[in-house]
């Protein structure tokens, strides 16, 4: 990369990348933390000789009148006597009495000619001036202080706003535990971003931990600045019409269409990525024409600034690519699309054909959807995009990617469907994380096509792109010790890279040919007895899957697969079925496991003195422990029965270490692999915190507890303390299109929009249609408008009315002299005040004072009996107290692992009884999750045939 070159300015707030032409110039301040205080005072007064030297340049008489006449261009009403002055005000024209003083008052006077008072006064003056806004300051004011203040007062006098560099401390950026903090951090960057031209310097760790954490302000800051220059007037149909114009005659021009139906509004590609995407499939030296046609047409715009051209959508193409291109990219008009958005699924953005309609146009379950692959050897791919087609549910990809452990096999039980064609693997990926699905057909079958969707020709054009590798691999060197090729070649031990593939493109055709000389045997051996051949190919598959993750990994991008096996419970009677998954598992997770930049595998299990001398020296850090570079979900009716076997052949097979390792001659990092029951309280609690972190919802510790109570209920069978989290996130992401922090009441209506053997389990259907349509009625509804509504017969609704109005927020009304049903809001729970007590007393001590809590739920002879899970939400707790939850709201403790046991005590009859007695003790151990770490140990074992490794 050359010389980066100085950016025009301009206000607001830019990232600074290896992939941006905006250089760190100006005002530096390096350890930007989420503490205003700690950086804001330091760039303030760094800050205060600038802005001196403005106010020297606007000033035409003495120090008070200059600052009243700047008062009245930043704050015009400040002289107004009718309205109290607000503490920003107040502290925002102390600040402007105090730094026009230091300008015109002290400019050619030392500091150290200054008589006491004078030096008292110039420290008090300086101490305002850089205390404005940090809650220090004259009146400890806010943010609106810094906004009114030296901000104000840049934006109004600088012709050429000043450059602000703030580098983020990643350290501390990614450690913070209390979140307010970093949104005050961003909200003031946000803040300067109004007078200043402000450049952050975050490295790609931080920018993904920024863009997870606080979604709304990066999206806002960072990443959409074409889409906060439109116009929220638009003419949709007007544009439609425009965008159409400047499309129609392309209808002999495909290649062009297929170029702009692969460009995205929201970020740029270069030319060099498009070339080498199988999608747009046009020549090296043809995209630069078709690009300055499609710029003519202004349906794209150009960046020339940088080392390589990249372009990007502009409103008008967006607009032609959504209205006028069809999934196949051929022309479509927009009343003919408008007409097919009418008859099927809302239409989505993204253009690629993944999967086939449903017969009839009726929107399809998330499942359902995933499940209907289509008929590969039709016109259906074998690896498909998971939701870019038209009528594909929205944030699939967040649906799958929440219930995710980071370095775990995550077991969730789900009711799903069986694929159509169960050779196909779905692939979805945003700019940081990858998400695989695809189904378990046997060991041999399922790893042939995991590495076929990794390495597909998808993979290879929308994410190992030559922008995110480099030309020769440069761009995920994080580390200058050793050259990039020996990091790759003897640390990550990527395989088939050798000295003739160090450019992206050797490599590119030689990992494809290899890719496809592997999946060639696989349909020559799944049904073959060849046992030799079938274990050179597990090595072979294993290899090659090890060395995709590794890159993966090296490149920044999170990679998690999810393994569904549709009928766990033939799987579990079958011996060998079940070996064979719980095989596959141990056998090929801890070969995707990483220690810096070495392959863990190598670290502990390998054993050839050849492959260990093609090794990097590394030192292992005390207590060090190693990183999966792919995380696992394994989802199916009843997967979280087979815990015990997943865990204890895992434990096994990584026992099985070199035996260096295993005397103590050679230190090596520990592996732990936690298999973790992703349907637990304390896994639906993460789940409802991540979506809570990623949408900015602000729900209270105790909301968020009686939250996981009421998804425990509405999601898991009577019997059990579990849910589905894939429902939970479902159910989350459709209230939130509702409202930012939407209430317990409106989670559980978008619940009731699931299908009725998804939401309330523990009911039968016909109860279930009947509480889910009074969840989302508007009112109270009758009998007969009940059963229209529910879809069911009157004597159905005979007969299942009293297990619904036994309901805890089913209430009956009286309107017009008859009885309707509506349900009741949930409120939070009353505080009952004590009741007090005295003991008798003993004659050598006096009596004690015991204190007693009422019951919200009176008992009596026809009291329901306590509930385990579910909530009584007319006093907002169950009628027993809440399993798992601290004893005071927002105590909540960390998630910890316990260390693997051979019993799993949550699983055993009677186990929610011993879970209430310890808590009575140790009211946070219930918070402990149900992961089983297992963890790498000095035991030989003997290496089962099937294993593997990386070539």
């Amino acid at each position: 990369m050359g010389t980066r070159q100085p950016a025009a300015r301009k206000r607001g707030v830019r990232l600074v990348s290896h992939s941006t032409d905006i250089s760190t110039e100006g005002i530096s301040c390096p350890a930007v933390s989420p503490r205003l205080t700690e950086w804001v005072p330091e760039l303030l007064a760094k800050l205060q000789p600038y802005t001196e030297q403005t106010i020297r340049e606007h000033a035409t008489t003495d120090p008070w009148r200059t600052s009243s006449r700047l008062l009245a261009k930043i704050l015009p009403a400040w002289h107004h006597t009718d309205d109290p002055w607000t503490d920003d005000v107040a502290e925002a024209v102390a600040y402007t009495r105090a730094i026009t003083t230091l300008a015109l008052t002290y400019r050619d006077e030392p500091t150290n000619t200054l008589s006491p008072y004078h030096q008292r006064r110039y420290t008090n003056l300086t101490d305002t001036v850089t205390s404005i806004g940090t809650g220090r300051g004259p009146v400890n004011a806010d943010l609106g202080a810094l906004a009114k203040g030296p901000v104000a007062l840049h934006r109004e006098l600088d012709a050429h706003p000043t450059v602000l560099t703030l580098l983020l401390d990643g350290d501390a950026w990614t450690s913070l535990t209390d979140r307010r903090t970093g949104v005050r951090a961003l909200a003031a960057i946000a803040v300067l971003a109004d007078g200043f031209d402000v450049r952050l310097v975050a490295s790609p760790r931080v920018r993904r931990h920024l863009s997870k954490r606080y979604p709304n302000w990066t999206e806002c800051h960072l990443d959409l600045t074409a889409s906060r220059d439109r116009s929220p007037y638009t003419d949709h149909a007007q544009t439609a019409a425009a965008a159409w114009e400047a499309i129609r005659d392309l209808d002999t021009e495909p290649g062009k269409r297929r170029l702009l139906g692969n460009l995205n509004h929201e970020y740029t590609r270069s030319y060099r990525d498009l070339a080498t995407d199988h999608a747009v499939d046009v020549a090296d030296g043809t995209i630069s024409r078709y690009v300055l046609d499609l710029e003519d047409r202004e349906l794209v715009t150009i960046d020339r600034r940088g080392q390589h051209n990249t372009v990007q959508l502009t409103e008008l193409g967006e607009r032609a690519v959504q209205q006028c291109l069809d999934d196949t990219d051929d022309l479509i008009h927009p009343d003919q699309r408008r007409l097919d958005g009418h008859l099927t699924a809302t239409p989505q953005e993204s253009t690629s054909t993944v999967s086939p309609r449903r017969a009839g146009g009726e929107i399809p379950t998330p499942d359902e959807w995933v499940a209907a692959t289509g008929d590969p050897d039709a016109d259906a791919d074998y690896v498909q995009w998971l939701n870019t087609a038209e009528n594909a549910p929205s944030n699939l990809h967040e649906r799958f990617s929440t219930v995710s452990h980071d370095d775990a096999i995550t077991l969730v039980d789900d009711q799903l469907h069986s694929f159509d064609d169960g050779r196909v693997a779905y692939l979805s990926h945003t700019n940081d994380d990858t998400h695989v699905v695809l189904q378990w057909g046997g060991p041999l079958a399922t790893l042939g096509r995991l590495a076929g969707a990794l390495l597909s020709e998808k993979a290879l054009s929308k994410i190992f792109t030559p922008s995110r590798l480099g030309h020769e691999f440069e761009a995920i060197d994080d580390t200058q010790a050793y050259p990039v090729e020996r990091i790759l070649r003897r640390g990550h031990q990527v395989g088939w890279y050798s000295d003739a593939e160090t450019t992206y493109e050797a490599w590119r055709e030689r990992i494809t040919t290899v890719r496809d000389r592997l999946l060639t045997r696989l349909a020559q051996l799944t049904d073959s007895d060849d046992t030799a051949a079938r274990r050179d190919l597990f090595k072979d598959l294993h290899g090659v899957i090890a060395s995709a993750t590794q890159l993966y990994h090296a490149a920044g991008i999170d990679l998690t697969t999810t393994l569904r096996v549709p009928d766990t419970d033939a799987l579990a009677r079958n011996t060998t079925h079940l070996q064979d998954l719980c095989e596959f598992l141990a056998k090929t997770a801890p070969k995707q496991s990483v220690y810096d930049i070495h392959s863990g595998y190598r670290m502990l299990f390998e054993d050839r003195p050849a492959k260990l001398c093609r090794r990097l020296p590394a030192e292992t850090a005390h207590n060090a422990t190693m990183d999966l570079t792919m995380s696992w979900v394994v989802a199916g009716p009843t997967i979280t029965e087979l815990h015990d076997e997943i865990t204890g052949t895992l434990a096994t097979e990584l026992t099985t270490v070199r035996e260096a390792i295993a005397d103590g001659t050679e230190a090596a990092p520990t592996l732990e692999i936690p298999v973790v029951d992703g349907t637990t309280y304390p896994a639906i609690r993460r789940v409802i915190d991540e979506v809570a972190m990623t949408h900015d919802a602000q729900w209270t510790p105790r909301e968020r507890q009686r939250l996981v109570r009421r998804c425990l209920r509405s999601f898991g069978p009577a019997d059990t303390s579990s849910a589905c989290p894939y429902d939970v996130v479902v159910s989350f992401l459709r209230a939130l299109n509702e409202s930012p922090t939407p209430t317990l009441a409106a989670v559980e209506r978008a619940a009731a929009t699931l299908p009725p053997e998804r939401f309330r389990p523990d009911l039968t259907p016909t109860a279930t249609k009947l509480y889910a349509t009074l969840l989302r009625a508007d009112g109270p509804l009758g009998r007969s408008e009940l059963i229209e509504q529910a879809g069911i017969s009157a004597s159905s609704y005979d007969r299942r009315l009293s297990d619904v109005r036994d309901l805890d927020r089913v209430t009956p009304v009286q309107q017009g002299g008859h009885r309707r049903w509506t349900t009741t809001n949930l409120t939070p729970p009353p505080k009952t005040p004590p009741v007090t007590a005295w003991l008798p007393a003993s004659s050598d001590r006096p009596a004690p004072l015991v204190t007693h809590r009422q019951l919200t739920t009176p008992a009596g002879p026809n009291s329901p009996p306590p509930d385990r899970i579910g909530g009584d939400d007319r006093g907002g707790w169950d009628r027993q107290p809440p399993i798992s939850i601290p004893a005071e709201p927002g105590c909540d403790a960390e998630y910890t692992t316990r260390p693997m046991t051979t019993t799993n005590q949550s699983r055993q009859p009677n186990s929610h009884a011993h879970q209430l007695a310890d808590t009575r003790d140790h009211p946070h151990d219930t918070m402990t999750p149900t992961p089983h770490p297992t963890t790498a140990v000095a035991t030989p074992q003997t290496q089962l045939p099937n294993g593997g490794d990386q070539q």
